[in-house]
């Protein structure tokens, strides 16, 4: 088991569903929260990516999520369908 790799809150590692990985990678001097959308609403939160920090994610496959960012907390900076070995980087 690789300890650089997370998984969304919530998430048990042994899950059997199918999961995607995916990186993060944050340039800025901000964290940014990644959140699950469900029913087109901002759900539960899944991680958090710290200032001029890289994270590893197992994501569930189809997962769709929203960024927030430290800056502007109360809007949704994008919204994102997660795909096999996509890389984000933010900004």
């Amino acid at each position: 088991m690789d300890i650089d790799i997370h998984y969304p809150y919530g998430i048990p590692f042994y899950t059997k569903e199918p999961i995607i990985p995916v990186l993060f990678i944050n340039n800025d001097q901000d964290f940014f929260w990644i959140y699950f959308v469900k029913n087109k609403q901002v759900d539960k939160l899944a991680g958090i990516v710290f200032p001029n920090d890289k994270k590893k994610f197992h994501f569930p496959e189809n997962s769709l999520i929203a960024i927030i960012t430290q800056s502007k907390p109360r809007e949704v900076y994008r919204y994102i369908k997660l795909k096999p070995n996509m890389i984000y980087i933010y900004p």
